[in-house]
């Protein structure tokens, strides 16, 4: 009898996920560095998706809040990866994802999840923040697996944001007006 509850146990364990050591983390990349006016794309994966999970557990989906100052940063568009499912409008949270199947642990090092677009607006340094708050009671947070707890995680990216130079300004004026010159002599 004490075989069979131990089994049980160990087997409500396993659906609960309770016994998972979760290793994901987050990722941002792209550009360190823009000037006013650019636009640019930050890339968001997670790393190690599936290290300390069951073998064959999916992803089913993610939810993540995005903070950055709008003085020197618009957010121009979030696009998902192609095996997500826009949810955003649906759970309220920014960048949030599912895909039904899940995506299936694959031994894959990176997991690509979206990728956001900045236009600078200032100088400055920017800081782009991730983070999910599934613990604080938001049920839309987090990293959702099929058999594993829900994963909170966060991550930072910095950006150096700069006016262009008035070198550079002068040099691009100076090329306008030399195309409009040539332009004009051929009118004539």
């Amino acid at each position: 009898m004490k075989k069979i509850n131990k089994f049980l146990l160990a087997a409500s364990l396993a659906v609960l996920g309770l016994s998972s050591a979760q290793a994901a983390s987050l990722s941002i990349s792209g550009t360190t560095a823009a000037t006013v006016g650019q636009s640019f794309t930050l890339d968001v994966a997670l790393l190690q998706p599936f290290d300390g999970e069951r073998a064959g557990d999916e992803l089913l989906a993610f939810g993540l809040g995005l903070s950055f100052d709008s003085s020197l940063l618009a957010l121009s568009g979030v696009s998902l990866a192609t095996a997500w499912s826009d949810d955003s409008a649906l759970t309220g949270v920014p960048i949030s994802g599912s895909a039904f199947p899940g995506v299936a642990d694959a031994g894959q090092a990176s997991l690509q999840l979206a990728t956001l677009s900045f236009k600078v607006l200032g100088a400055g340094q920017a800081q782009v923040s991730l983070l999910s708050q599934y613990g604080a009671g938001n049920l839309n947070h987090g990293l959702v697996y099929l058999t594993a707890p829900t994963l909170d995680v966060q991550t930072g990216h910095s950006i150096a944001l700069a006016v262009p130079e008035p070198a550079s300004l002068a040099l691009m004026l100076a090329g306008l007006a030399g195309v409009g010159l040539m332009a004009r002599r051929r009118q004539g």
